[in-house]
């Protein structure tokens, strides 16, 4: 019962929603920029869904982000948005519900016009210095935290490497005053 009332929660509330999401990040020197469609959709009868032994209830599949990939975008009877890796393994939850998820790709995508900063070029300690940054509470959990000013915007998230796990920053400034305190937060950093 829980599994339909979900999935007809989901469809009331989300089904049709269709945005898509800029990104912008530098990569040894290079700026890149992308933009990806999102779809908040399921296929109605033909809705794969699965018991979750681990954390109990159910989850199902929807059509999420429109990329080839191996992996499927997952709704947990819990609420919370997941996938699974690899289009088999068993669900690993990636944010704690839709408005969360939505939330971040609107800050995602706003900030996608201003200039960012080398991946990682400030350690997530140097990050605290950095002036009037306010966390996000409703686009932010526990493995992604996002935190803005008027003129600098960071996230910070859990690395999916298993072999190297660690929390990685992106980190975006506008106007001038912005690029002058992530400049002297990063010259106090590497001196």
């Amino acid at each position: 019962m829980d599994l339909i009332i979900r999935c007809e929660g989901f469809e009331r509330k989300f089904g049709g929603l269709r945005y898509e999401v800029r990104r912008s990040w530098v990569v040894n020197g290079n700026r890149y920029e992308t933009a990806r469609g999102w779809e908040y959709d399921h296929l109605g009868l033909q809705t794969a869904a699965w018991q979750d032994p681990g954390r109990g209830g159910w989850y199902f599949e929807w059509t999420g982000e429109r990329v080839s990939k191996p992996c499927r975008d997952l709704i947990h009877t819990d609420g919370s948005v997941g996938t699974d890796i690899d289009g088999g393994s068993p669900y690993l939850p990636i944010a704690p519900s839709l408005p969360h998820l939505i939330e971040s790709h609107a800050l995602t995508d706003t900030v996608a016009t201003w200039k960012p900063w080398p991946m990682d070029s400030l350690p997530t300690s140097a990050i605290e210095l950095l002036d009037s940054l306010v966390e996000v509470p409703e686009a932010s959990w526990g493995s992604l935290r996002w935190r803005l000013s008027d003129t600098v915007a960071v996230m910070d998230y859990d690395s999916w490497d298993h072999k190297n796990p660690r929390r990685r920053a992106l980190v975006w400034s506008r106007e001038e005053a912005g690029h002058r305190q992530v400049q002297a937060v990063l010259d106090g950093a590497t001196s």
